[in-house]
């Protein structure tokens, strides 16, 4: 069969030492990459696949890493926004005596300084190395997850603090309500700090205890002045009763009257016997003197003119010369 063409045959195996001649040898760089995981990628794709398999698996863990550390950087931030807030201080500076639970306030103060001694610097991700990266991205996992634990924590025992001083609050304001009753100018009032109560709104309650308190003060005043608008006018009565009874003094005033004599009469002022008698007074008939002899001079019939001398205190009368 010159000039056919050869049936093609099988090649022949090499032999064990052409083949160990004949396979290549691997970088000492690749070994510790196959160890970790490159083996199969390399059953399928060779070593380019394998890089790029670990490079993938690198970019992964560093995006998960830096997701991590923007979760910790925002939790740490609302952590020391709370610390600092309006609110928090508020309920730090509430004191044993306005709260129901003393023990509250104390368990808040506590809390809170812990809160302010936690970690607060996040670690930056690595690069270059997936197992230190991994490592760095659960530590910033673990200070995330703290951070939001502390906020809550502190503010639990914040609002805990702020039950308690509305506890409080309503006591008292039940307490001012019981005892106003009947007490106050303006019973509104009342109803208005009976429906703050039922709200358990502080601000409303406070109000609402202020103007209970402004109306039972204004009740008192006006009370207290109508007593002594009472009193006063018992006392002008009383004033105008004693000068009424000086008015209708027995035998009255004289005016200065001494009375006369002349006729053998002297008139005095005679307190009065209850009849009409012309203005009180009654002429009193006196006895005549004995006759005297004469000194000597003449013209003189012999009488001494005798006039009476009257005190308008009402005393007795006394007789003294006219002259």
């Amino acid at each position: 069969m010159s000039g056919s063409n050869p049936v093609p045959q099988p090649p022949t195996e090499p032999s064990g030492a052409a083949r160990a001649a004949s396979k290549p040898k691997r970088p000492k760089w690749l070994v510790p990459v196959i160890a970790g995981g490159c083996a199969v990628v390399l059953a399928a794709g060779g070593i380019g696949g394998c890089l790029y398999w670990n490079h993938d698996r690198l970019t992964a863990a560093s995006e998960e890493c830096a997701t991590s550390y923007d979760k910790a950087v925002k939790a740490r931030k609302k952590l020391t926004e709370y610390l600092k807030s309006d609110a928090l201080q508020t309920a730090v500076t509430v004191k044993d005596s306005e709260v129901k639970d003393a023990k509250t306030v104390g368990t808040l103060a506590s809390t809170v300084k812990a809160a302010e001694k936690t970690k607060t610097t996040v670690p930056e991700c690595p690069s270059g190395n997936r197992a230190d990266i991994e490592a760095t991205t659960k530590e910033i996992d673990g200070l995330a997850t703290a951070y939001a634990k502390t906020v809550n924590e502190v503010k639990g025992k914040a609002d805990a603090v702020n039950a308690s001083k509305t506890d409080k609050t309503v006591a008292d304001a039940t307490r001012i309500l019981n005892d106003s009753k009947g007490r106050v100018k303006d019973d509104k009032v009342r109803a208005a700090l009976e429906n703050a109560i039922k709200s358990k709104d502080g601000k409303a309650i406070s109000d609402a205890v202020k103007a209970v308190n402004d109306s039972i003060k204004a009740k008192s005043d006006a009370d207290a002045n109508a007593e002594a608008e009472k009193a006063k006018q018992a006392a002008d009565n009383a004033a105008q009763a004693q000068t009424d009874n000086s008015g209708s003094y027995m035998g009255g005033t004289t005016g200065g009257y001494t009375g006369y004599t002349g006729g053998g009469y002297t008139y005095t002022p005679q307190q009065s016997t209850g009849g009409s008698t012309g203005g009180g007074y009654t002429p009193t008939p006196q006895p005549q003197p004995a006759p005297q002899p004469s000194q000597g001079g003449g013209g003189d019939d012999g009488y001494e003119d005798i006039c009476w001398a009257v005190d308008t205190s009402g005393k007795p009368g006394v007789q003294v010369p006219c002259n």
